[in-house]
């Protein structure tokens, strides 16, 4: 296995070396060291290329982020890789980076909402329930799943891009009322989601995402494999294990690209450090809020444009708590939570390093912590603060590890990307197709998966586009 203190080593010489006003020629310039940068960059070095990685931040990976120096090595983005992930198996395996099955568990909530505790068998009874007949019986975590029509309408995951299906491009809100959805139901199917509001999701795309994760499920099951796995140690040993493997030009840190220019000859990327980098091509693999704060000269197509300014990103701040001992097993509830507190929801996880768990809270979507103006430091202390108040139990054996706020790392400026009502119909994956000799990657380019699989097969596409085209 890579050996961490070196590849960190070797970092910090390319940051240093990529510092000051140079110019470098090479075959490729990619724009992003996360997973869709980085495949990209291994699969051109395979056929030959020299490629040369610009990442604008002092590390690799991206969303990808394992924080080393917390409690437990909590994962402060991607924390696990589903049955469905095969590039990023085959990488893990190649690169000898060590994966262990992650616990099947079925979910088990507890729920704090409008000023009460219960769990799933009280929920029914609750004078504060807002539904009526047999939705009064279903949880609020399953509100969302108990209007999903069965079975998905889509045949497989590309067929959100077919023009049948472009019906179901519509709010995602309106879709939930017209499967009968009443209007009470639908501000607890809203908690725990990233998007400003239902309706501001496109329908298909939820679907898109149904029929991802249900193909994951089957698979997992036909070939008796884990659901999920994890990285032993985090999951940034991923990334940095595939920058280190790069030869010829490798990954340059702490360069941020500010403008682009480019015509049927070649590229010409330019840094803000005054780094400036000629290639054949260019893969651009930076989330699309990023993207928007790049000068392309000449300006990109209109609706290449259009999409990268409009298409949303969710909202959220992401804070983990490590336990030390299981606060579940102290009073006999669910170790899962949904509130309707800013906390929104807890997910519990065993720490990469085997050191306890991790929960993890998401305030997300108008409720993110991160809009109050408040420091890292603050929305960690309030979560803490909330969290022992409405679950005593966790006082004395959870505490603070770690905070991310997607919404305002200058370097993400959200969690992903999905599709409004109507952007499947006008923009398709308009990402896919190259701009002369500018290609796209990145989890909002895929067509097949979603999540770092999605990055991956994104950087593999750009990669196979342009060797075709220097064969």
């Amino acid at each position: 296995m890579l050996d961490r203190r070196a590849f960190l080593g070797a970092a910090g010489a390319l940051a240093l070396g990529g510092c000051g006003s140079r110019e470098e020629r090479t075959d490729v310039v990619v724009i992003g060291a996360g997973l869709a940068g980085l495949n990209a960059a291994r699969q051109l070095e395979s056929t030959g290329a020299g490629v040369i990685v610009l990442e604008a931040s002092k590390r690799v990976g991206g969303r990808v982020d394992t924080r080393q120096d917390a409690p437990g090595s909590p994962e402060l983005g991607a924390a696990d890789i589903g049955a469905l992930y095969a590039r990023v198996l085959d990488a893990a395996a190649s690169l000898r980076v060590e994966l262990v099955p992650w616990p099947d568990e079925q979910p088990a909530w507890w729920y704090h909402y409008a000023g009460r505790t219960f769990t799933a068998d009280q929920w029914p009874t609750l004078d504060i329930n807002p539904l009526e007949g047999e939705l009064r019986a279903v949880p609020p975590s399953s509100l969302g799943q108990r209007f999903a029509p069965r079975p998905n309408p889509l045949p497989d995951a590309g067929a959100w891009l077919q023009e049948e299906f472009a019906r179901f491009d519509v709010p995602y809100g309106q879709f939930l009322r017209e499967a009968g959805a009443p209007e009470a139901a639908l501000p607890l199917i809203g908690i725990g989601q990233q998007l400003a509001s239902l309706d501001g999701e496109s329908a298909l795309w939820r679907l898109r995402s149904g029929k991802i994760s249900a193909l994951a499920v089957a698979a997992a099951m036909e070939a008796r494999q884990p659901m999920r796995r994890y990285v032993r140690h985090g999951m940034s040993r991923l990334p940095e294990a595939m920058a280190g493997k790069l030869k010829k030009g490798g990954v340059w840190l702490d360069q941020r690209v500010v403008a682009v220019a480019h015509d049927s000859r070649g590229v010409l990327v330019t840094t803000a450090s005054g780094t400036r980098v000629r290639a054949a091509f260019a893969v651009v693999a930076v989330p699309l809020p990023v993207l928007r704060q790049i000068a392309f000269d000449p300006p990109l197509p209109p609706l290449v444009a259009e999409a990268i300014s409009s298409i949303p990103y969710g909202a959220a701040t992401s804070v983990v708590l490590h336990v030390s001992e299981p606060y579940w097993k102290a009073d006999g509830l669910p170790p899962f939570l949904w509130t309707d507190l800013p906390l929104q929801r807890g997910i519990v996880n065993p720490s990469p390093t085997g050191e306890g768990h991790h929960l993890w809270i998401f305030s997300t979507g108008p409720a993110d912590l991160s809009a109050r103006g408040w420091t890292d430091a603050e929305i960690g202390a309030w979560v803490l603060q909330e969290l022992q108040r409405i679950r005593p139990s966790t006082v004395g054996r959870v505490a603070l590890a770690a905070v991310r706020s997607f919404t305002r790392d200058p370097l993400a400026l959200g969690t992903y990307a999905y599709r409004a009502p109507g952007q499947i119909r006008r923009y398709g994956n308009v990402f896919s197709q190259p701009v002369g000799q500018l290609l796209f990657a990145g989890e909002h380019t895929a067509e097949l998966a979603g999540g770092m699989e999605a990055a991956m097969e994104s950087g593999e596409r750009a990669a196979l586009a342009i060797a075709m085209r220097r064969s």
